[in-house]
């Protein structure tokens, strides 16, 4: 539990990769060493030990060597550097940038989905718009017998689609918005369990927001054109004697 000051007895394996000089893989004489910190990096029991206690058991070659960037936008002129020396280098950029890729394709299929269901909906909207249409085709006779002018009407139609599309971004939001913080909770609360704290796996900017919202609206006039074009027409007497 509290490594730190204990002390342990060590020998190192030699190996003829890291000796070219060595036949076969050689043992050393036991080294003690007292344990001075604890890394908290992966699972992989791995161990450090002052470089010159290795060049003095005679090694010259090395598997690999670990480098670390002082700041962030420094990392790939110094991986440049290394690749240029003739080495290969490796980072958790290179993970970062993979997962990155990977999210940018799913987005990708979750906006085909999307668009998808923003056109269904749209046809969605437009029959229902015209349906209504025709059952309230009475009601428009009498508002146009009792003085509404065909494009007072109209601009009612229109309102009643804008109002449906803009509410239809609104919940749309806010119902991304619960499953993507209930997704969250539920790693969250898997992650706890396990030690590693809580994680927050959604996010939505406030630019997508205005741009749902705007989308949603656009969509609810578009649809609305055509019903409230066509109440605009309707004959009051018509109206009057549609069953």
């Amino acid at each position: 539990n509290n490594p730190i000051g204990s002390t342990f007895d060590v020998s190192f394996v030699i190996l003829n990769t890291l000796k070219p000089d060595l036949d076969r893989p050689a043992q050393s004489a036991k080294a003690t060493y007292t344990v001075a910190g604890v890394i908290e990096e992966g699972s992989s029991p791995q161990m450090y030990v002052p470089l010159e206690d290795l060049t003095g058991l005679g090694i010259t070659n090395f598997s690999q060597a670990k480098v670390l960037a002082a700041k962030q936008d420094e990392l790939t002129a110094v991986r440049q550097q290394i690749d240029n020396l003739g080495y290969k280098t490796t980072s958790v950029a290179d993970t970062v940038e993979q997962i990155d890729k990977l999210f940018a394709t799913v987005r990708i299929v979750l906006a085909s989905f999307g668009l998808v269901a923003l056109t269904v909906a749209s046809l969605g909207m437009f029959n229902t718009l015209t349906v209504s249409l025709m059952e309230r085709t009475r009601e428009v006779g009498v508002m146009k017998a009792m003085g509404m002018r065909s494009v007072e009407v109209k601009e009612l139609f229109l309102a009643e689609a804008m109002i449906m599309g803009l509410l239809g971004g609104v919940f749309g939001v806010l119902a991304g918005w619960a499953m993507g913080k209930s997704l969250g909770l539920l790693l969250s609360t898997i992650s706890i369990t396990r030690g590693v704290g809580a994680i927050d796996v959604s996010y939505i900017p406030w630019q997508f927001v205005v741009f749902v919202l705007s989308l949603s609206f656009i969509v609810g006039v578009a649809t609305g054109v055509y019903p409230a074009r066509r109440a605009r027409r309707i004959s009051a007497l018509n109206a009057l004697r549609y069953e």
